[in-house]
């Protein structure tokens, strides 16, 4: 291959980083705007049709890059990735074999440092998507023997709205509250004071994994 030409593999893995480059800070984007801004930060690819750009979002999630949601009834993407993760390193078979076996040994003398620290983080987060599940449930509780209309978000919507509205910022976060369940916005700011941003977005998380537990209210 001459110098200057790419692989089509080379070409698309630059387009992927590029993808994963345009979500910036955020965890979730819609997927319009996130079309929008790869146009905007990606001049090179500014002929790419929305169709083209979709194939391509579809293929980074058959690779675990991205996983669709719906938000607010509109498409969503949300990123499982971060950019450094597509950094490659070609190393021979031997050095593979070297690093596995230094690996395998530097993991079994530090396995019981590292396993208090991950049950622990696991254990807190656990106990607190309980706390907040109950504070959602307080809220919704007026609506329990009420049919659910017809677009009223379900307990596991707010969970997905909340965990979006934390990843743009704690007053985003406590805005929806205030608007969607006020009865219990004390309740739920005193938790994040207490707490933290990155404790609650890990619980929100915890819940969003098993949503198949929770059914609709």
């Amino acid at each position: 291959m001459s110098i200057g030409m790419r692989s089509e593999e080379d070409i698309e893995r630059e387009i992927e980083i590029a993808v994963v480059r345009t979500f910036g800070w955020a965890v979730i984007e819609f997927e319009a705007v996130l079309f929008q801004k790869f146009l905007h930060m990606s001049a090179q690819k500014s002929l790419m049709t929305e169709d083209i750009f979709r194939k391509h979002l579809k293929s980074m999630e058959a690779k675990g890059y991205l996983s669709p949601v719906e938000f607010q009834g509109k498409r969503a993407w949300k990123r499982l990735i971060v950019e450094s993760d597509f950094e490659e390193f070609v190393l021979t078979p031997e050095e593979v074999k070297d690093l596995l076996v230094k690996a395998k040994a530097k993991s079994k003398r530090k396995a019981s440092q590292k396993k208090p620290q991950s049950e622990k983080i696991v254990s807190e987060s656990k106990a607190l998507a309980v706390i907040i599940l109950r504070y959602l449930e307080i809220s919704m509780l007026s609506r329990v023997k009420v049919k659910r209309k017809i677009g009223e978000p379900t307990l596991i919507d707010h969970v997905e709205s909340l965990h979006h509205a934390l990843v743009e910022s704690r007053e985003s976060f406590l805005n929806y509250i205030r608007k969607n369940l006020p009865r219990v916005y004390d309740e739920m700011e005193k938790v994040l004071n207490a707490k933290g941003e990155e404790v609650i977005l890990r619980s929100l998380r915890v819940i969003e994994s098993g949503q198949r537990t929770y059914p609709p209210q």
